[in-house]
Order: structure tokens, then C-alpha cells, then sequence
């Protein structure tokens, strides 16, 4: 599954170099010029977590990317991340440790004409992104962050008399340069907190304080401010935080009442969605659905899609009518059409189509079986091979599945024993779909399983 996989991966990049993935995020900066490198970034994001190495790490760029381009309505995205944090610890960590340390909280370095607005809606539909912070003011001592904070405004709607007087708030200082004692490593996260460095801030920034017109809330504020101190660039950063990313939690598996044997986590099923640049009033087919963790999540991310799902499986093991519940009860908008039946049926894609008005798709996101055909010997086929044979032959027959400019984003899974080509539909089966490669990322399960996130441009 490694060297050769990954070999098949950098000659699928090569030969689609397209914009979604081609920007080196190993470096952070963007490969075109409308970033500007030596200005000061305006904004910090904190990423989850990883509950196990190499699960989510690599697709963050990615999913920020495809968010931005759905909010901003197009293909290409000039963003460059820049790691905050820089260990210093006397502990020697592992290669794969340090680099989720540095890169916990990264610098994000935007055109100037891209808005705010569009920056916090992006946000708001990753799911690997903890919470995004404007840099209000930035240096090297605490009482300079409140004097510049003054200058620039950056709290002004908080002022007596402003929008937001009544707002309430608090100030957190997290501290990442040197250790707090003799005994402890640099950290980042809660346990990273100083209330002796609190203190000392709030004193340094009451003149900007005393202008807010809400009352201090330790629980619950209206506006949460931060200084983070010892970051790369410059020593202090006093920031608010603008936004969070989603409550993906809201569709885990333990609150839905439609569960599988082996649901989708929420997670993937909005890195799925963002791959694919879910955007208003889009049509999305999942023709191997399931529970519909993908369905819900594209819902939460974009309540104006219009979704259809196929499952082969009967209400006996998928209730349709309980997935049904699971968006009432969320209140998020029901797919239009949830069918029983085989989506390599040629009659069942038909069905799906009426159900958006005879119209292709513009986007086919799918979580296909994990060796549940292929041990039952089903089909010679892989699942995802049965796609882009469907797909080819509808447009041949001229009723198209997906429309040309549109996606398909889905996970292509590979044993140990396996190499990526073995189960990633081949070249020649690509272009017969009219297809093209836009994105290979592995996603390491197991010991023995990876599943591959692949995204697909349809052409022609």
C-alpha cells in the first residue's frame, strides 16, 4: 500500500496539476503572487486536533481551500498558511509530533480583496478547524497591544456608544514561548494558560478596556480576546475570536437514530462536502448512501442543496424513514429523494435524476462499501469503477449523470496488500467518464486499511 501508492499519487498530481491541490502546503506559501509574504497576516487559525497521526492533518488546507472557493464562487483560491508556533522544548519529539505542534496554529495570508464575511463563513463549515481569531495588534510587550488596538479601532464596536456596547467579554492569554515552570514543555491548548500573565495583561490593556460598554463574562462572552504570546513573527498577538468551526458532533453516529454497522464519521462527511465545494442551490447524488452522514453534513454546510441518495440495502437495515427523522429532527432540509434500489441500475439513476427535475447532477459525493461486493464476488468491478462506468455511459446515451464542470469527490479504500492503482479506476476509465484528477490524499485507518479522499473534474 505505501511506496507504490504514493508513487501512482505524485503521477496523478503531475498529470492533473490543477489549483484545488497544487500549492505546496509542506512549505505554506502559495505558489502565485496576490499574497503578499512580507505583510503582516490578519488572521489565526487554530486546527483540531488529531486523535491519531495522519488522520486529518493533511487534509486541512484542502477542505479550508474548497470551502473558500464554494463561499467565493470559483476554482481558484490565492491562500497561504505560515505555522505560528515553533518548538522549543528540551524534550525531543517525533518528526510527526513536531509538526503538529508547529503547525496547531498557523498564520492564514489572504489576498486584500477577499472579505472577512467570506473568510468567517468558510470557516464555519470546516470541520477541522477549531476557531479563527482577527489579529487586531501585534509586539513585543503587552501595554504597545493596547495603544495600537486604540489606533486601529479593532475593538471600536465594543466602545459605549458603538454597535456592540453591551457585548460582553473576557481576555485569555495563552503562552507558548518559554516554559511556565523548570518542569513543564511548551504547550498549546488550555493547560497553556497563565493567570499570572492575565494579570499583567489586563493591566497593560485596561485603557483600551475601560472603553467597552459590556460587562466582563468569564462563562459565556459575547466576544473572546486573546494574547498569545510567543508566536512566530512577533512575540505577542492580541486577537479576537470571529468565529468557530462547525458542531460536527451534532450527526456523530450516537445522536442519529439511523445508524449503520460502519457509519461515516462526521468529520469525513464534511471534508467530503468541502472537497467538493458544495455551493447554494447545488444538486448532490450520493449513490451509495447509507445512514447519510454525507447528505446530512452537506445540509448543515449548504441548507439550499438539493440531495438525492440510493442504498441497495432495504429498510430492514437502512430505514429511510429514520434518516428522514434525523434531518427533522435537526431541522435540516430532507433530501428530496432517499431510493431502494442499485445505483448501477441504468432505471435507478433515472429515478434519481426526476427527482431534480430530469437535470444532471452538479455534484456526486459517495462513501462507497468497503469490500463488501468485491468479498461477495458481486461484481469484478470496484465501487467506484461501477461509478465512472455509469457515468460514461449515460452521457454517451445523452442523458447525462454529472454535469460537465462538475464533481466527484468520494473515498477509494486500499488494503496493505493492495496498491491505489489495484482499486482507483484506471486512467483509460477516467477519460471514458471524462474525468479528470484533481486530488489524491490518503487517510490511514488501520494498520492493514487506508482510504484514499479522490476528487474527480468532469470535462466533457
Amino acid at each position: 500500500m505505501g511506496l507504490n501508492a504514493r508513487g501512482l499519487e505524485e503521477n496523478l498530481w503531475q498529470l492533473s496539476a490543477l489549483p484545488i491541490d497544487s500549492q505546496n502546503d509542506s512549505e505554506g506559501w502559495a505558489t502565485t503572487s496576490l499574497v503578499e509574504k512580507d505583510r503582516h497576516p490578519e488572521y489565526i487559525i487554530h486546527w483540531k486536533g488529531e486523535g491519531v497521526d495522519g488522520y486529518s492533518l493533511q487534509f486541512r488546507h484542502l477542505e479550508f481551500r474548497g470551502a473558500l472557493s464554494a463561499v467565493l464562487e470559483t476554482s481558484v483560491v490565492d491562500v497561504a498558511f505560515e505555522d505560528a508556533l515553533d518548538y522549543t522544548g528540551s524534550v525531543e519529539l517525533q518528526a510527526s509530533k513536531l509538526v503538529q505542534f508547529n503547525s496547531a496554529m498557523q498564520y492564514i495570508h489572504i489576498p486584500r480583496n477577499i472579505h472577512r464575511k467570506s473568510l468567517v463563513e468558510a470557516a464555519e463549515r470546516c470541520s477541522l478547524i477549531h476557531a479563527l481569531y482577527d489579529i487586531v495588534s501585534a509586539s513585543d510587550a503587552y501595554p504597545p497591544l493596547a495603544s495600537s488596538a486604540i489606533q486601529n479601532n479593532g475593538f471600536g464596536d465594543m466602545y459605549s456608544g458603538s454597535q456592540n456596547e453591551e457585548a460582553t467579554w473576557c481576555v485569555r492569554v495563552r503562552r507558548f514561548g518559554q516554559s511556565l515552570c523548570s518542569e513543564k514543555e511548551k504547550r498549546y491548548g488550555a493547560r497553556a494558560r497563565s493567570m499570572k500573565l492575565e494579570k499583567e495583561a489586563l493591566k497593560a490593556l485596561e485603557p483600551l478596556l475601560l472603553q467597552f460598554g459590556g460587562k466582563v463574562n468569564l462563562n459565556s462572552p459575547d466576544c473572546k480576546i486573546y494574547i498569545f504570546d510567543g508566536l512566530v513573527r512577533t512575540d505577542k498577538v492580541l486577537a479576537r475570536r470571529i468565529t468557530s468551526g462547525p458542531r460536527v458532533f451534532a450527526i456523530a453516529p450516537n445522536t442519529r437514530i439511523c445508524v449503520t454497522n460502519t457509519p461515516l464519521c462526521p468529520v469525513a462527511a464534511f471534508l467530503l462536502c468541502n472537497v467538493a465545494g458544495i455551493r447554494k442551490i447545488v444538486s448532490i447524488l450520493d449513490p451509495y448512501v447509507g445512514s447519510g452522514a454525507i447528505l446530512l453534513a452537506a445540509a448543515m454546510i449548504q441548507p439550499s442543496c438539493r440531495s438525492v441518495g440510493i442504498e441497495i440495502a432495504d429498510n430492514g437495515y437502512v430505514n429511510r424513514d429514520d434518516i428522514l427523522l434525523d434531518f427533522d429532527t435537526r431541522n435540516l432540509t430532507r433530501p428530496l429523494a432517499l431510493l431502494h434500489g442499485d445505483s448501477t441500475n441504468e432505471l435507478m439513476r433515472e429515478e434519481a435524476k426526476k427527482a431534480i427535475g430530469n437535470d444532471a447532477f452538479d455534484l456526486i459525493i459517495t462513501d462507497p462499501p468497503y469490500g463488501i461486493r468485491e468479498s461477495s464476488n458481486y461484481n469484478t468491478l470496484t465501487p467506484a469503477e461501477e461509478l465512472f462506468q455509469s457515468i460514461a455511459k449515460d452521457r454517451d446515451l445523452g442523458r447525462r449523470l454529472l454535469k460537465k464542470g462538475g464533481r466527484l469527490v468520494c473515498f477509494v479504500p486500499c488494503n496493505e496488500d493492495e496498491n491505489l492503482e489495484d482499486v482507483l479506476p484506471s486512467r483509460e476509465q477516467a477519460e471514458s467518464a471524462g474525468l479528470q484528477c484533481e486530488v489524491v490524499r490518503e487517510q490511514p485507518l488501520n494498520d492493514s486499511l487506508s482510504r484514499w479522499l479522490v476528487s474527480y473534474l468532469c470535462v466533457r
